[in-house]
């Protein structure tokens, strides 16, 4: 037997070549545990190949927390409460 199954032989050792195509999926509202508050945006990132979808990750962005003009101050907890 040569070879594993399923797998022909003129594809053994040569390259894959593919088109592999990355999208985000439909955005929706989280909750962003930094600020505590429902400004949190998150997509599936969805791998598109000739063999079908995959989800490969999701990415999320806050609004408030990632905001580069408006960065927020440092907080400070105090110990008594």
């Amino acid at each position: 037997m040569s070879g594993r199954p399923g797998r022909r032989a003129a594809q053994i050792g040569k390259p894959v070549t593919e088109d592999v195509a990355l999208h985000p999926g439909t955005a929706r509202e989280a909750w962003c545990a930094d600020c505590r508050a429902w400004t949190s945006i998150t997509a599936d990132l969805l791998l598109l190949t000739s063999h079908g979808v995959t989800t490969a990750g999701v990415l999320a962005w806050c609004e408030v927390c990632e905001d580069p003009a408006n960065p927020l101050p440092a907080r400070r907890i105090d110990p008594r409460g």
